[in-house]
């Protein structure tokens, strides 16, 4: 999931500098979420989106917790575009990071029925490291100058990430079956997503028996059809997956992105699990590694 960033930049940042670490856990819709305090308030459940230009809170919590509500704008999702409001928030803090004064974007309800509060955007994580255990299940916000081994993990890759137009989202270089592409880094995304050009340089053939129909759905709730199958290999940032399920759509935000005539894809939590992501937004970098959580590897006798 993307949002249209306005004026995050405007925010007063208040942090602190311990190294302090906050659950990162699944709820039941696949989502990695992270508890999020709202005008002192909390702590609420919000998804962690590295995809995310902003953070947004659903409308039911927006009506819960009495946020003035603010100007009227296009917010702009993975699978389209839709008219919304802002609404005003005093602070928003994770793991003792705050940020004062933000308006924030007012999300559409759900159409899984999941009572999640809202999405903590790159606005939260700016300025800061982020880094993102998906297997020891912690998320901890640190000063920038702490990106030593013993934060980003042993035997870390080191990537200068790209961007795309229009937003804050960092990409990296990807391969699939020895095909390459570009990939949009997005922790709020549950399932990873190629677009056709990408699949077809990949080798697979996603209107065969061997896919199936599967409809997607952004912040925008808008659904699109997509085609759900195995991809093969893919490798990336030192990391390789085997066989992982893959949906083949070609996703309005990449047109957004400038990379609609391009292979990409959207890497989601399905191929982050296992690893390790310290984000430095301020760099425009990102380590990945293998979780100190993960399973050791077994070696064939």
């Amino acid at each position: 999931m993307r949002l249209v960033l306005v004026a995050a930049a405007c925010c007063a940042l208040l942090s602190i500098d311990a190294r302090a670490t906050v659950p990162l856990t699944s709820d039941a819709t696949g989502h990695v979420v992270v508890p999020t305090y709202v005008n002192g308030k909390g702590p609420y459940d919000f998804i962690l989106d590295t995809g995310a230009d902003e953070t947004g809170v659903y409308s039911w919590f927006a009506k819960s917790a009495g946020l003035p509500i603010g100007s009227t704008k296009l917010l702009s999702g993975a699978t389209g575009d839709e008219q919304t409001t802002t609404a005003h928030v005093a602070t928003l803090a994770v793991d003792g990071h705050t940020i004062k004064g933000v308006d924030v974007d007012v999300l559409s309800p759900r159409k899984d029925g999941a009572t999640l509060a809202g999405v903590a955007g790159v606005d939260l994580m700016a300025h800061r490291l982020a880094v993102l255990d998906f297997q020891c299940k912690t998320f901890a916000l640190l000063p920038v100058q702490s990106a030593g081994p013993d934060v980003v993990g042993s035997g870390a890759t080191l990537i200068q990430a790209g961007s795309i137009r229009d937003g804050f989202q960092m990409t990296l270089p990807i391969t699939i079956n020895g095909a390459t592409g570009t990939a949009v880094l997005d922790s709020g995304a549950r399932n990873t997503y190629i677009n056709r050009k990408f699949a077809e340089a990949a080798g697979l053939h996603p209107d065969s028996p061997s896919f199936h129909d599967a409809p997607v759905r952004g912040v925008s709730m808008t659904a699109v059809p997509a085609r759900v199958g195995s991809m093969g290999t893919v490798k990336f940032a030192g990391i390789t997956r085997h066989d992982a399920e893959v949906r083949v759509v070609d996703l309005p935000f990449l047109e957004g992105a400038g990379l609609a005539g391009v292979p990409a894809m959207d890497l989601g939590v399905d191929l982050l699990r296992g690893t390790r992501l310290t984000v430095d937004y301020s760099a425009r970098r990102f380590w990945l590694s293998e979780s100190s959580c993960a399973s050791p590897k077994r070696t064939k006798p």
